[in-house]
C-alpha cells in the first residue's frame, strides 16, 4: 500500500464567487467503497435530485485518479487513507458550490490489523452574509484501544477549535461502546455542538446499540433529518440532515 497524496481535488469551471444557500441539505454516508460503479452513481444522482442535497460527507470512498469527475455537478476534496493498484481510498466532501478551502488529516495510529491510516477532510463554504461553514468529515479509528481512539478524535477535534462560526462535524464515528461515545460527546460538548436527532434512526449502523455514525451542528438550525435506506450499496445507510443558515 502506497502512501497517498494529502487531497485530492475535483473543481467544476466557474468563475463566480458562490454563497451557500439559506436552505442547505447535507447527506453523510459510508459508502463501503462502492462508488465507482454505474447503478451507484445512477442511484446517488436520483438521491441528490429526490432530497435537494447540497453537500456530501463520504467514507470509504474509492477513487480512480485518472477519473477524477464521478460526482457530476459536485466539487469535491477527498483525504485519501491509502492507495492499492490503481485506486486510492479515503473521505470526502462534496459541494454544488466551491468550497474556500479544504485541508485534511491523517491519523497518528494505524488500525492493529490492516495497519491502515484513518482520514479526515474539512472544508470551509461561504456563507449568504459572510463568514464560513466549516464542514468536518471523518472515519474515525476503529480497532484500538479506548485511549488511542480517545488521543485521535481529540486531535481531529483540535483542528477545528479556532474556527468561531457555523460547523457541522459528521462522519463515522466508530463509536461501538459508551466509552467511545461518551468521548465524542465531551469533545462535541467542548466545541458548542448538538447532535442531530434522526427520524428512522433504528435503520443507522450500530453495533450492541452503540450508533456509530452522527452529524454534529452549530450556527445552523435542523428543519428536517432522517435515515435514508441504502443497504443495496452499503453497509451503512445514509444519514440527511437539512440545515437552515441563521444570519
Amino acid at each position: 500500500m502506497l502512501k497517498p497524496p494529502e487531497v485530492i481535488r475535483s473543481a467544476l469551471c466557474t468563475e463566480k464567487e458562490e454563497a451557500l444557500p439559506r436552505e442547505f441539505g447535507l447527506l453523510s454516508w459510508n459508502v463501503y467503497k462502492q462508488n465507482l460503479g454505474v447503478r451507484f452513481n445512477t442511484y446517488f444522482e436520483e438521491l441528490v435530485r429526490q432530497h435537494d442535497i447540497d453537500l456530501v460527507a463520504l467514507q470509504e470512498v474509492k477513487i480512480n485518479p485518472n477519473n477524477r469527475h464521478f460526482f457530476d455537478n459536485f466539487h469535491f476534496s477527498l483525504a485519501p487513507n491509502m492507495q492499492f493498484l490503481n485506486h486510492i481510498y479515503g473521505v470526502l466532501n462534496g459541494s454544488r458550490i466551491r468550497e474556500q478551502e479544504s485541508f485534511s488529516l491523517l491519523s497518528t495510529h494505524r488500525e492493529s490489523l490492516i495497519r491502515t491510516h484513518k482520514s479526515s477532510v474539512f472544508s470551509y463554504y461561504r456563507l449568504p452574509e459572510g463568514g464560513s461553514l466549516l464542514l468536518a468529515n471523518l472515519h474515525a479509528i476503529n480497532f484500538r484501544a479506548t485511549k488511542i481512539y480517545n488521543r485521535e478524535v481529540e486531535m481531529i477535534l483540535e483542528r477545528v477549535r479556532h474556527h468561531q462560526g457555523a460547523m457541522i462535524v459528521t462522519g463515522d464515528f466508530n463509536s461501538w461502546n459508551r466509552n467511545r461515545m461518551g468521548i465524542v460527546l465531551r469533545l462535541m460538548e467542548s466545541l458548542g455542538l448538538r447532535c442531530v436527532e434522526m427520524d428512522r434512526d433504528y435503520l443507522i449502523k450500530s453495533f450492541m446499540k452503540h450508533k456509530l455514525d452522527h452529524i454534529f451542528y452549530r450556527g445552523v438550525e435542523v428543519k428536517e433529518s432522517y435515515v435514508i435506506d441504502v443497504e443495496r450499496f452499503s453497509d451503512h445507510n445514509a444519514l440527511y440532515a437539512r440545515f437552515a443558515y441563521e444570519s
